[in-house]
C-alpha cells in the first residue's frame, strides 16, 4: 500500500509533465523580395541544431499571423567537378639483389623541393628504358596543399603484339621510408573481337579510392614487370557552391583511455556534413583515423569514413593532410577514433573545418509580412518540389530569387495541452509514450501483486 501511496504523485507527476512539455522555439526573421510569390532560403545552423525532429519537420515558414506557408524543401545542389590530366615523373625501382636485400639499401636522391631526382640501388640499377617490377613517381609538392585530389591513374606501357595482362599494386608515403598498401588493379590491353579493324580492350586506369591519402610519393608494383612509357595522373577538383559553408568544430576527448583514443562533437541538431579537415595539435603527427556518426546518443556509431591525418614538417615546409570528403544522411553526433594500431594523438581536444551545404526551403509568400523561419514548435506539414512548382524541372528550385535569414533567437515556448500534445506527436513519440504507459501498468501490477501477498500471509487476528 505504501509503495502504491508513493507511485502515484509521480506518475501523476509525470503525466502533468508531459501534457505541459514544449521544446524552445528558434526563429528568424526573412526578407523576402519584393513582388516575388516563390521564394528560397538557407536555413542557418542555429535553426538546425534548434530542430528536434528527423527531417527537420518541425521548420516551417510563418507569416505576420503566425500561419504556417507552403512550402517544400528543395533538393541537393548538383555537385560540379572538373578532371585535368597530368604527367607523373617516373623512376624505374631497383629489384632486390640475388641475396634477396630489401629496400633498406635503396637510395633516393631529391632536390631541395623534394623532387626525386633518381635512384640508386644495391643490384643494376634500372633506367626508364627496361622492364621492371616497380616504380616510383612522384606526384609533387602541391598535392599536400591543393583543393585537388587524386581521382586515378593512368598507365601507358610497351606490349607485344598479342597484347598483356598486368596486375598493378598502388603504395604511397610522405617520406620515402614507410610505405602504405593504397590499392590494386587489373589492367589489359589486347586485340578485341574486332582485332582485323584494330579494335583493342583496354583498361589502363588505376581508380584511386576515395578515402586513401594522396602521399607525394608512390610506389608502382607490376606483374609481370613491364617498360612504362608513361604515366598521367587525373586529378579532380570541387567548384564551390554558392551554398556551401565552412564551420568551425572542435571535438572534446571522450573519457576511458589516457591519452584519449576518441573525440566526439555534439551538433545540437542534425547537419549535413560533407568534408572534413582536421589540425593535428602536434607537429610531425600521424594517425589513421575512422569518421562516424549518430543520429541520437543511444543508436550506434557507424562509419562513414577512413583516413589518415598527418601534419609533417619537410624541406623547411609545413605539410597538413587533405581534407576528407564522404556522402551520409545529416547527423547530430559525431565521432573521430584511432585505428587500432594508431599512436596517440595527446590528451586535448582535436580542431577541425567542416563544409556543408546548408538545406533551403521553397515556399510561397502567402500572407502578411513579415514572414519568419521558425524551429523545434509543431511539426509542419511539406509538398513535394512538383506539388508546389508546377511544370517543376531540376534545378528550377535555385533559379528563385533567395530570401534572407536574419539573427536567430531563442524563444521559451508556450506549454501544450494535451489536445495539442497529441496532434502534434510522431511516431517515435507515440512509441515512447507506450512503453512509459506499459512500464507504469507494470509497476502498479507488481504493487497491487505484493499488497495482495502481504494480506495473504499475514496471519489471522
Amino acid at each position: 500500500m505504501m509503495l502504491l501511496q508513493r507511485l502515484a504523485p509521480a506518475a501523476a507527476a509525470w503525466l502533468w509533465a508531459l501534457a505541459a512539455s514544449a521544446t524552445p522555439t528558434a526563429q528568424a526573421p526573412l526578407t523576402l523580395t519584393a513582388g516575388e510569390g516563390l521564394q528560397r532560403v538557407e536555413i542557418p545552423l542555429d535553426l538546425l541544431r534548434a530542430s528536434t525532429r528527423e527531417g527537420w519537420s518541425d521548420l516551417h515558414v510563418l507569416n505576420a499571423r503566425g500561419e504556417p506557408v507552403p512550402q517544400a524543401w528543395a533538393l541537393p545542389p548538383p555537385a560540379r567537378e572538373r578532371e585535368r590530366s597530368a604527367p607523373l615523373p617516373r623512376f624505374a625501382w631497383p629489384d632486390p639483389g640475388p641475396g634477396g636485400r630489401d629496400d633498406a639499401a635503396m637510395q633516393v636522391q631529391v632536390d631541395a623541393q623534394g623532387a626525386v631526382v633518381r635512384i640508386q640501388g644495391p643490384s643494376t640499377a634500372a633506367h626508364e628504358g627496361s622492364a621492371s617490377t616497380r616504380w616510383l613517381l612522384d606526384l609533387g609538392p602541391d598535392v599536400h596543399r591543393s583543393a585537388e585530389w587524386l581521382a586515378a591513374l593512368e598507365l601507358a606501357w610497351e606490349f607485344p603484339g598479342e597484347g598483356s595482362h598486368l596486375r598493378a599494386r598502388v603504395e604511397a608515403s610522405a617520406d620515402l621510408k614507410q610505405w602504405q598498401a593504397v590499392t590494386e588493379a587489373a589492367l589489359l590491353d589486347v586485340p578485341g573481337v574486332g582485332a582485323a579493324s584494330g579494335e583493342r580492350l583496354v583498361q589502363r586506369r588505376i581508380e584511386w579510392p576515395a578515402a586513401a591519402p594522396a602521399l607525394r610519393y608512390l610506389r608502382l608494383s607490376l606483374q609481370p614487370p613491364a617498360r612504362l612509357t608513361g604515366v598521367q595522373a587525373l586529378w579532380r577538383t570541387r567548384e564551390a557552391s554558392a551554398a556551401s559553408a565552412t564551420t568551425a568544430l572542435r571535438f572534446e576527448p571522450e573519457a576511458g583511455t589516457n591519452p584519449p583514443r576518441a573525440w566526439s562533437l555534439d551538433l545540437g541538431g542534425a547537419v549535413p556534413l560533407q568534408e572534413l579537415r582536421l589540425a593535428l595539435p602536434q607537429r610531425n603527427s600521424v594517425a589513421s583515423l575512422v569518421l562516424e556518426q549518430r543520429a541520437q546518443e543511444e543508436a550506434s556509431w557507424r562509419a562513414v569514413a577512413r583516413f589518415t591525418a598527418y601534419r609533417l614538417d619537410r624541406d623547411g615546409q609545413e605539410w597538413q593532410s587533405p581534407p576528407v570528403r564522404w556522402t551520409a544522411a545529416p547527423a547530430r553526433h559525431w565521432r573521430l577514433r584511432l585505428e587500432e594500431r594508431s599512436p596517440a594523438l595527446g590528451a586535448g581536444a582535436l580542431e577541425a573545418s567542416a563544409v556543408w551545404t546548408p538545406p533551403q526551403l521553397v515556399f510561397a509568400a502567402r500572407g502578411e509580412p513579415p514572414f519568419r523561419l521558425v524551429a523545434g514548435g509543431p511539426v509542419a506539414s511539406s509538398l513535394t518540389l512538383p506539388q508546389l512548382l508546377p511544370g517543376y524541372e531540376a534545378g528550377q528550385e535555385y533559379r528563385l530569387p533567395q530570401a534572407v535569414a536574419g539573427p536567430v533567437t531563442l524563444t521559451p515556448a508556450t506549454p501544450l495541452s494535451w489536445r495539442e500534445r497529441l496532434a502534434q506527436a510522431s511516431a517515435a513519440d507515440w512509441r515512447r509514450w507506450a512503453l512509459w504507459a506499459v512500464l507504469a501498468l507494470a509497476v502498479i501490477a507488481l504493487a497491487l501483486l505484493a499488497r495482495r501477498l502481504m494480506r495473504d500471509i499475514q496471519p489471522p487476528s
